[in-house]
């Protein structure tokens, strides 16, 4: 009898006690032999210690960097025991009880399989825009919103974008380098996404269950998305100079920071805040300040890259969906 591999199952916590009382007592009764539960925290202060003590099954680990995600889940990685990594966020609940057998199958079958990103939809919402369609590697529009039975017929379909939730061999982890721990917060999962196609293995959508995504207070508090607003447009703009070829790192950089101050005027409207406006702003300014470092890694990226077309741009197959 082969023996089932050893997943470690990582989540990063920054303040999140109330995601974590739904998050974590899923993953404590999955249907798996062999499996341990990480949460690394990124300097919370709000109880999730306390609580994340008082569960002998988990391993805490606290990040020396805090309020760093991206370095948090490399060094939470690091110290994983895990032949697999199933790398969560921390307010997203899985579903299925029986996932990681069906992550692990499916990883296992799949020709030249680089990551698999779970589906994953908002709470209370029977419909979602994330995988309606795919326009570029930054989703510069609106997409068709469809049922969770219809992102069911994405399932195994290659994806260019990971997403935050990421089912990956910890061998391949650390060959492609992680994620890059130059970016606190965004672009985490695009930039691994990009490099893995870079590099020659392709990304798969994991659909034949759909995870519930709760926080999605992050996105109405006004502070919180426009922090959020100013990390995600930096590590963007980032991550188009370090991977892009030539030509479409020109064409990005003129486009996307035009969509980018639409969108935040958008979301100042719409929030009767100046916050997004002043987002887009200093976002821009971190990446004039950080560009001779983006040039730096665009240099190492481009010298080592096996795949020369910027395969991530293109549209993958998608569902027909004009008779549902």
């Amino acid at each position: 009898m082969i023996k089932a591999p050893f997943i470690s199952i990582v989540m990063i916590n920054f303040n999140g006690i109330d995601y974590l009382k739904e998050t974590i007592p899923p993953l404590l009764c999955m249907n798996y032999p062999d499996y341990e539960l990480i949460v690394a925290d990124n300097g919370s202060s709000d109880g999730s210690i306390g609580y994340i003590s008082g569960i002998p099954r988990i391993r805490l680990i606290r990040s020396p960097r805090y309020r760093e995600k991206n370095y948090a889940c490399n060094y939470a990685i690091s110290q994983a025991s895990g032949d697999y990594v199933l790398l969560l966020d921390n307010d997203v609940i899985i579903t299925d009880r029986d996932i990681l057998s069906k992550l692990v199958s499916m990883y296992e079958t799949l020709p030249g399989i680089g990551a698999l990103g779970l589906a994953v939809h908002d709470r209370g919402i029977d419909k979602s825009s994330r995988y309606g369609t795919y326009f570029s590697y930054y989703f510069i529009r609106e997409v068709k919103k469809i049922t969770l039975d219809q992102i069911r017929r994405y399932h195994g379909s290659p994806i260019p974008a990971t997403g935050g939730q990421i089912f990956i061999k910890k061998s391949l982890w650390r060959e492609i380098g992680g994620y890059d721990d130059h970016l606190k917060f965004g672009g985490d999962d695009n930039d691994l996404g990009i490099r893995l196609g870079l590099f020659g293995y392709t990304n798969y959508l994991y659909a034949d269950t759909n995870q519930v995504h709760i926080g999605i207070g992050e996105r109405t508090a006004n502070e919180k998305y426009a922090k959020k607003f100013r990390d995600t447009y930096y590590a963007h703009l980032y991550t188009i100079v370090k991977n892009y070829s030539p030509f479409n790192m020109i064409a990005a950089m003129t486009v996307y920071p035009l969509f980018t101050i639409l969108k935040s005027l958008k979301q100042a409207v719409s929030r009767r805040n100046f916050g997004p406006i002043w987002a887009f702003f200093q976002g821009y300014r971190l990446f004039l300040i950080n560009l001779p470092f983006a040039l730096a890694r665009r240099k190492e990226i481009q010298k080592k890259r096996i795949v020369k077309r910027d395969i991530f741009l293109s549209s993958p197959a998608r569902p027909d969906y004009t008779n549902t």
